[in-house]
């Protein structure tokens, strides 16, 4: 049997890759990176992930980061959980793969710009008013194009949900963390309850709040 272990921390971008192993169904490993007290930099986690971020994801002793690549590895080992579109045409089906690259490569960026600029600069703190500032203004133009299109249908890709959905959760929730408004978004807001109710996301949510206690991660479990 494939060992599958996720390197995670409850709320992180993590939970994205969490969700996905719970729509495929096969047995995996949590061990929980509590990366507010910088256990990311340990060795024996740099050992396995040199990049001192989680997720990380370990399958038989090789280790995959950046949440788009786990997660598109994870759909083409497990197709029949349907993480992604599968219509057999190429070009259609890599349209899967460029969205996950937006959400981690273009929205991601920008909710660390709102929620912790003082990681973007050695600056004042007008420099990362600033970067707070720019952060939203982007997040905000997308998330007009976001809400327009949800506004059409349930999903992000119509009737279907896939792993896309849960990552624009995430961006859009951990953004509204902070001092990121969704009121302007109702589309939004009814995609955000639908993905939280969806049951492969309560058991990834019903892991990383047992995670608080077991692993003594201090943090709110309101904050989930």
């Amino acid at each position: 049997m494939t060992q599958t272990i996720i390197f995670s921390y409850p709320g992180a971008c993590s939970r994205v890759t969490m969700t996905a192993l719970e729509e495929i169904g096969a047995p995996y490993e949590v061990r929980w990176i509590d990366i507010m007290s910088q256990a990311q930099y340990a060795s024996e986690y740099l050992a396995k992930n040199r990049k001192s971020k989680v997720p990380a994801l370990v399958v038989e002793g090789t280790t995959l980061t950046e949440n788009a690549a786990i997660l598109n590895y994870l759909h083409t080992a497990h197709p029949q959980a349907k993480l992604l579109p599968q219509t057999g045409n190429a070009i259609e089906d890599t349209q899967g793969l460029s969205d996950l690259v937006w959400c981690g490569g273009m929205l991601h960026p920008m909710v660390r710009q709102i929620r912790a600029p003082q990681k973007w600069t050695k600056g004042s703190e007008a420099e990362t008013a600033g970067i707070r500032a720019d952060g939203m203004e982007k997040l905000a133009k997308e998330c007009a194009y976001i809400e327009q299109r949800l506004a059409q249908a349930p999903w992000w890709y119509g009737a279907d949900w896939s792993i896309v959905d849960t990552y624009l959760y995430w961006v859009v929730s951990t953004a509204a963390k902070s001092v990121f408004s969704t009121a302007d978004y109702p589309a939004i807001t009814a995609h955000s309850q639908q993905v939280r109710a969806r049951p492969s996301f309560q058991r990834m949510l019903a892991r990383e709040v047992a995670a608080l206690s077991s692993d003594g991660i201090a943090l709110d479990p309101t904050s989930l």
